[in-house]
């Protein structure tokens, strides 16, 4: 810990133009973040992070005895509870802001290789779908956009997607711990694939545990406690809750994207998928 503060007072001393003051932070964070947290768990928005992090949450909820309503925001806690471990939960560079995302650089991910990672990724398609909902109905920053549109052309679509995850491809080898979990295998047996993450993480929690955490995910049950405003994280109280396409949980089925296209369209986005993506990830 007093390694991690002295790299935050160096990193704080550098002056930077205001120009720069977005990527420095992001910058910072990252490898504080990264370089100081018992783990890494890294995704692209809208892949499946957010069930991840409620499953990990409520295990140390429970533990601690937290409030319910703490289910994503446990962690800052951890002075008080020094058995509270520190999780670094991340979209690495794909933060949007004012709908202009800031895809990986070229540069290596160093700060990532000594601390164990896992990888959450879901189909391009139906992340890309996701992601169209949540700029155009949660932060209203789609004008006259329609689904297709976004999703073939602009930054924030498929092509961003695949790019970052095409991406990691090719740092993963590089880092010394790392998993690739799939949200699809998380969906067909959550239990499996959570208690996968659980023992790649050393964590200290018996099968019931586990399998508690999985129940309190449940998509459904996520889905009422935002409607009951019951999750103090801020990511829910941004929420409509008489629009479901404007809440946080949302949906969340596997190949849901063809709700939204036509058979050609689908065919069309399948073969870029195919075409552009690392096959690494199985799809």
């Amino acid at each position: 810990m007093a390694t991690c503060r002295r790299l935050f007072y160096l990193l704080i001393r550098t002056r930077l133009d205001e120009a720069h003051t977005a990527a420095y932070k992001l910058r910072t964070r990252q490898l504080i973040g990264a370089s100081c947290s018992h783990g890494i768990i890294l995704s692209y928005p809208k892949s499946g992070r957010t069930w991840v992090e409620s499953m990990l949450s409520r295990l140390y909820v429970r533990r601690f005895g937290l409030p319910d309503t703490r289910i994503l925001d446990f962690q800052e806690d951890r002075e008080e509870l020094p058995g509270l471990p520190y999780f670094f939960f991340t979209h690495d560079y794909a933060h949007v802001t004012h709908v202009q995302w800031l895809i990986p650089q070229r540069r290596r991910r160093r700060h990532f290789r000594a601390t164990p990672t896992v990888f959450i990724v879901r189909y391009p398609i139906d992340t890309a779908v996701s992601m169209y909902f949540q700029q155009s109905r949660r932060e209203r920053n789609l004008d006259q956009v329609d689904i297709y549109e976004f999703v073939t052309t602009h930054q924030g679509g498929l092509e961003t997607i695949i790019e970052f995850m095409n991406f990691w491809a090719r740092e993963l080898p590089h880092i010394r711990k790392h998993k690739i979990v799939r949200y699809e295998d998380l969906s067909s047996d959550a239990y499996q694939s959570f208690g996968e993450i659980a023992r790649f993480f050393d964590l200290d929690f018996e099968d019931a545990d586990i399998r508690e955490a999985v129940e309190f995910a449940r998509f459904d049950n996520l889905q009422q406690l935002e409607k009951d405003g019951k999750l103090a994280d801020w990511r829910f109280s941004e929420s409509r809750v008489e629009d479901q396409d404007d809440m946080k949980v949302r949906r969340g089925k596997v190949g849901g994207y063809k709700d939204y296209f036509d058979e050609a369209q689908c065919k069309e986005l399948e073969r870029i998928v195919a075409e552009s993506l690392d096959p690494v990830y199985g799809y």
